[in-house]
């Protein structure tokens, strides 16, 4: 392992040439996020839509993933990132779920760490093959506090045997 490699914290750096600043990184993940839930329906659907899209987003594009969670300048700068992508993740949600259904304890924020913790965890961990099938599993905690959880089940295993672009 090199110096840049245990400085990443992954055992794998990245790429040469394929360093990615992070608000360019943020904002094509939005920009993916975004244009899934910009469908025409349902706010659960839109919801579905969205973690799909972010899940398939960091499927094909773990380095942009990488990007967004580590900064190998220090763990104070990570520390911001992260809360960067939580804050602006949780931002979404809180524009489709409607705030009165929500559970009495939970926050946006949080739901979101849980979210991106999960799908970061994966990269980190070299198994971003399973992110796929993690993605009903998603949809499901995401969907929790809103609708509890039988009907939160229900638009996971929909959205499971469908796919996103038909959830």
């Amino acid at each position: 392992m090199t110096g840049a490699e245990s400085e990443m914290g992954f055992g794998e750096a990245m790429p040469p040439g394929e360093a990615i600043e992070f608000p360019v990184a943020l904002a094509s993940l939005e920009t993916a996020v975004l244009e899934a839930c910009s469908v025409d329906a349902e706010w659960p659907a839109q919801i579905t839509a969205a973690i799909y899209a972010g899940v398939d987003f960091a499927i094909a594009n773990p380095v942009v993933i990488r990007a967004l969670t580590l900064n190998p300048k220090g763990e104070s700068d990570s520390i911001s990132r992260y809360e960067s992508v939580v804050g602006r993740l949780a931002g979404l949600i809180q524009v489709k779920a409607p705030l009165g259904s929500r559970l009495p304890g939970s926050t946006d924020e949080a739901l979101m760490a849980g979210l991106v913790g999960l799908v970061g965890d994966h990269i980190r961990l070299g198994r971003v093959d399973r992110l796929e099938e993690l993605r009903p599993e998603l949809v499901l905690l995401a969907l929790l506090p809103y609708l509890g959880f039988a009907e939160a089940r229900r638009w996971a295993n929909r959205a499971a045997g469908l796919g996103a672009s038909e959830t």
